[in-house]
This record gives C-alpha cells, sequence and structure tokens, in this order.
C-alpha cells in the first residue's frame, strides 16, 4: 500500500481561520490560506490509481497517483 507524499498535494490549499481582536475590541476571524502539507492529512487511503484524505480542517480530496497532464492536483469533495 502506497502512502501520500509531499508532491501528491502539490496545488491543494489548506483553508482555516484565525482570531484576531478587531478595532473595536470584538473578536474578528480572519479566512487563513495556505499550502497543503503532509502534517495537515488525519486519514488517508489507497484506492487504486488515486488517494482519498482528509485533512485537519475537515475537507476531503481525491489525489491522482499518477499527475494527469494539465489537470489540478486534486479534487475536493
Amino acid at each position: 500500500m502506497a502512502k501520500v507524499e509531499q508532491k501528491h498535494l502539490e496545488g491543494l490549499v489548506f483553508r482555516t481561520v484565525k482570531t484576531a481582536k478587531g478595532e473595536d475590541g470584538k473578536k474578528k476571524y480572519v479566512p487563513q490560506e495556505r499550502p497543503l502539507t503532509i502534517e495537515d492529512l488525519l486519514a488517508q487511503a489507497d484506492k487504486g490509481d488515486t488517494f482519498v484524505v482528509v485533512t485537519k480542517n475537515g475537507r476531503k480530496h481525491v489525489i491522482q497517483k499518477a499527475p494527469v497532464k494539465g489537470a489540478k492536483a486534486g479534487k475536493e469533495e
């Protein structure tokens, strides 16, 4: 059984929010985006020619093992 490597996650984004104090002193939520890393994965499954991964922010991605020319790295479901 193969494991997901960082090269499989190229082009995928990890989205979350950061809390900050606004000018009025109230809590506000600021969206954050960064490239997805191996440390962000909660679960992974090898499904033959694809990987299915679940990230810490609750998103599920289906990733092709072999890159398809001209396509994105994965599909978010």
